[in-house]
């Protein structure tokens, strides 16, 4: 090789070494901000290449060293595979090919033994070393080709083109006057992967995360939309709040009422996000049937139907959460018959003295114990006297934290009682509003757990 096409090499060198070194470099970058399996591939791709790039500089010893040095890049083949199939929702067949790639190195090697020459002695491990990428882009193109978008159909033409570049190693490596042909068709290559991937990845990951947000929305409406709204029932004045820690919450809330009866129910599923909101739905569900079949049931009776059903369903989904909760029915005279497992009730009487009511009446709440026999879950009764304030809230109000960070320590119940007391003459919805305006200021918005209460007030000269 005369200086000039040895300069030429050196710089074509260069270039895609450089290629190599951003794509890893923005790859891993992408792969380290989204955990998507797509960003992974994509990484892999290129660290492979990357490898491979090194491998084959250091072994050239000999022509068996070469071809033995171009298996390297099977795991180059197998990467950029498996970004398509990953793309394309095709199945990967990888330990098919693994075998063909030790079967291909098998054949060479006895080649070289024999004293074949390179061309042929290599062959064998260029064909399996290109199959992985050319056979599933081959199948993408035969029975999917019509519904892929742009991006993608060019992202299989750079993987078939990749292929064929593979094969050529058989046949130009070993001639020292075809490097800077060999280089410049890597190059290309390298720069058409570097475009037609990212491309692809990105146009995937946008697009379903904008679905998997129009889902979440669609639940959060759904939640939403079930939540009991502030009214005014015979004797009483209540307001609510809940706030989900992301889109969708594990908390719940409800209210119904028959007749002058009315009832208040409260809960906590375990953790926050979907997992917890699809489980607060199921035990809203679960509640409801039961009250509208049976609206005469004691809270406690409540509590063992619902937990039994609960417990049922989460173990058929393999589902480990369960569900704190205070069930309350109010009847004539403002009397409340409360069961549940969940943090306490505050109950600010009208001289001020704050009372509170433990709710431990059954272990561990819903949806945890099957076993639970109706016998075992208790209930007990208090009264509202006149202009009385009732609070009872999950423990995303309480253990809330100073900032967002748990070193930081959290509100407490004290501050909350402390809270209620000074302003349990104003209005309900300006004790709601102070409430969540200290727990914002207190968290600085940043909340570690959904957080939802109820407030209840017994009207002057209007009870049931």
């Amino acid at each position: 090789m005369d200086q000039n096409a040895a300069a030429v090499v050196r710089n074509l060198l260069v270039l895609y070494s450089g290629l190599l070194l951003i794509n890893v470099a923005l790859s891993a970058a992408l792969w380290y901000r989204n955990r998507n399996p797509l960003y992974r591939a994509l990484f892999f791709v290129w660290a492979t290449t990357a490898a491979s790039f090194v491998v084959q500089g250091a072994l050239a010893a000999t022509p068996l060293q070469l071809a033995l040095s171009f298996v390297s890049v099977f795991p180059v083949n197998l990467a950029l595979a498996h970004l398509v199939s990953l793309a394309t929702e095709v199945d990967l067949p990888w330990r098919r090919f693994v075998a063909v790639m030790a079967a291909g190195v098998g054949v060479s090697v006895g080649l070289s033994l024999y004293g074949a020459g390179f061309t042929p002695m290599a062959l064998p491990i260029a064909v399996a070393v290109s199959l992985p990428s050319l056979v599933t882009a081959a199948r993408v193109i035969a029975t999917r080709w019509r519904g892929l978008r742009i991006s993608a159909k060019a992202l299989l033409v750079s993987s078939i083109l990749f292929s064929a570049h593979n094969v050529d190693f058989a046949f130009l490596r070993d001639k020292p006057a075809f490097a800077s042909l060999g280089f410049t068709i890597a190059t290309l290559i390298i720069f058409a992967l570097s475009v037609t991937g990212p491309a692809v990845v990105l146009e995937l990951v946008t697009e379903r995360e904008a679905r998997i947000a129009t889902e979440m929305d669609t639940a959060r409406r759904i939640q939403t939309k079930i939540l009991p709204r502030d009214t005014v029932l015979p004797g009483l004045e209540l307001v609510s709040y809940l706030r989900p820690a992301q889109s969708v919450g594990g908390d719940y809330l409800d209210l119904y009422t028959f007749g002058d009866d009315c009832w208040l129910l409260l809960g906590d599923v375990t953790g926050h996000g979907l997992g917890a909101g699809l489980v607060m739905l199921m035990a809203q569900s679960t509640i409801s049937s039961i009250l509208q079949t049976k609206p005469d049931v004691s809270p406690r009776e409540l509590n063992w139907l619902a937990n039994r059903v609960l417990c049922r369903n989460l173990a058929r989904l393999d589902e480990s959460r369960h569900m704190t909760v205070a069930s309350l029915r109010r009847t004539a005279g403002n009397l409340f018959t409360v069961s549940g497992c969940h943090d306490d009730i505050m109950i600010v009487r009208d001289g001020g003295q704050v009372e509170r009511r433990t709710v431990a009446h059954f272990p561990m709440g819903l949806g945890f114990i099957d076993q639970l026999s109706v016998d075992q879950m208790a209930e007990d009764t208090f009264s509202l006297g006149k202009d009385d304030l009732l609070f009872i809230g999950t423990d995303g109000i309480t253990e809330a934290l100073r900032g967002g960070d748990p070193r930081r320590g959290i509100l407490g119940e004290e501050a909350v009682s402390d809270l209620l007391v000074r302003h349990a003459r104003e209005p309900l919805v300006a004790i709601k509003s102070a409430l969540v305006q200290r727990l914002e200021e207190f968290t600085n918005g940043v909340y570690a757990d959904d957080a939802a209460f109820l407030l209840v007030r017994a009207r002057a000269g209007d009870s049931a």
